[in-house]
């Protein structure tokens, strides 16, 4: 099996573990929002995507919302 390449936290789509990483939420939570369609994503194959700029705004105004 091919090694895929690795994502950079750049990207504006990222699979969860990286989305992860990147935002320092738990793989259950963002793949049950994904489900829920509450986290903006794309589906490729059985993978999601996350939309990081997307999902960043809509995390800031959360926490905009909560102060």
């Amino acid at each position: 099996m091919p090694k895929l390449p690795e994502q950079r936290c750049d990207q504006p789509f990222q699979r969860i573990p990286m989305a992860c990483k990147t935002t320092g939420l738990s793989q259950t939570y963002l793949r049950a929002g994904c489900r829920a369609g509450t986290i903006p994503h794309i589906m490729c194959g059985n993978t999601y995507m996350i939309n990081m700029p997307a999902f960043l705004r809509q995390l800031d105004a959360v926490k905009e919302d909560a102060s």
